[in-house]
């Protein structure tokens, strides 16, 4: 069996280029990957994310990765057989318990399967619809912000309130979304005679748009609408196509994007495991 290695940016760009192909297949894969070296080029100190393949050839060129993100696990293979893949995951420490985020459908069978021969507990197994809009489209959305609003980026310091409304806030998501803000596209509208920020928008790691909210007293005006919309213009702007992840029976998100021009090009899954012994602790430092 062939062994789990650390892989430099290097050859995560080599990967990015496989994952071009196919387009808007294999999106997801391609914008961790870029990502992951936008990251390590631009704050070269942040700590806990790790990237792996095998020491195989075969695993070269099909581009396998595993991105383990503290405890977010981002995967990708080429090709029909994911036998590799699953012997890459294999030889993953789960111990810790891991957070597999945004796992494309095409993996998710390999995923279970050695969660299942490892005997670990699965403490949420959730499905999104990726919803795809391409940059073209995305530059063509109107924008019309209404008098006594304000649309514009994220600041880290908006990550305390949005942590504190977000469903699904948990030990480290703060972390998380002060990072994206600081090193990804985000969208605010702002209350311009309180400075409130009223409604908001991220992008992940992966490139998905997130934590998409309003506040409730300025709801059913349009302002979800309009974030997006907004983000979406940046994001296009730098030549990225826009994806967003929505639940299935989030009726109203799903409306959204698709009346925006969104289209549903795969779907993906969240799987949480649980640690092995004892309770999930956040890694220590950064």
């Amino acid at each position: 069996m062939s062994k789990l290695q650390s892989i430099d940016i290097q050859v995560l760009g080599d990967f990015q280029s496989l994952y071009g192909k196919k387009w808007p297949k294999y999106s997801q894969e391609y914008y961790i990957l870029r990502n992951v070296i936008v990251f390590s080029k631009v704050e070269p100190q942040l700590k806990h994310i790790n990237a792996y393949t095998l020491a195989d050839q075969r695993a070269k060129e099909l581009g396998l990765f595993l991105i383990l993100d503290r405890y977010q696990l981002f995967v990708g293979c080429l090709g029909y057989s994911l036998e590799l893949l699953e012997q890459a995951l294999h030889q993953l420490d789960w111990n810790r318990g891991i957070l597999c985020s945004s796992i494309p459908s095409r993996y998710l069978a390999s995923v279970l399967k050695v969660i299942q021969a490892k005997g670990l507990t699965i403490e949420y197994n959730h499905e999104s619809n990726l919803y795809h809009l391409s940059a073209e489209d995305a530059l063509q959305l109107p924008i019309d912000c209404p008098t006594g609003f304000k649309l514009k980026s994220l600041s880290e310091e908006d990550a305390y309130l949005i942590d504190q409304a977000w469903p699904y806030s948990q030990e480290g998501s703060l972390f998380f979304l002060q990072r994206q803000i600081r090193l990804c596209p985000s969208m605010g509208l702002y209350d311009e005679q309180t400075h409130k920020l009223v409604a908001w928008c991220t992008r992940t790691q992966d490139g998905l748009l997130a934590a998409l909210q309003v506040d409730n007293k300025y709801k059913r005006r349009g302002f979800g609408s309009l974030v997006v919309k907004t983000l979406s213009q940046d994001i296009a702007a730098l030549g990225d196509d826009v994806i967003a992840e929505i639940y299935p029976k989030n009726k109203a998100s799903s409306n959204l994007f698709s009346k925006l021009g969104f289209q549903v090009i795969d779907q993906c899954y969240w799987i949480n495991t649980a640690p092995a012994t004892g309770k999930f602790t956040w890694p220590e430092g950064q």
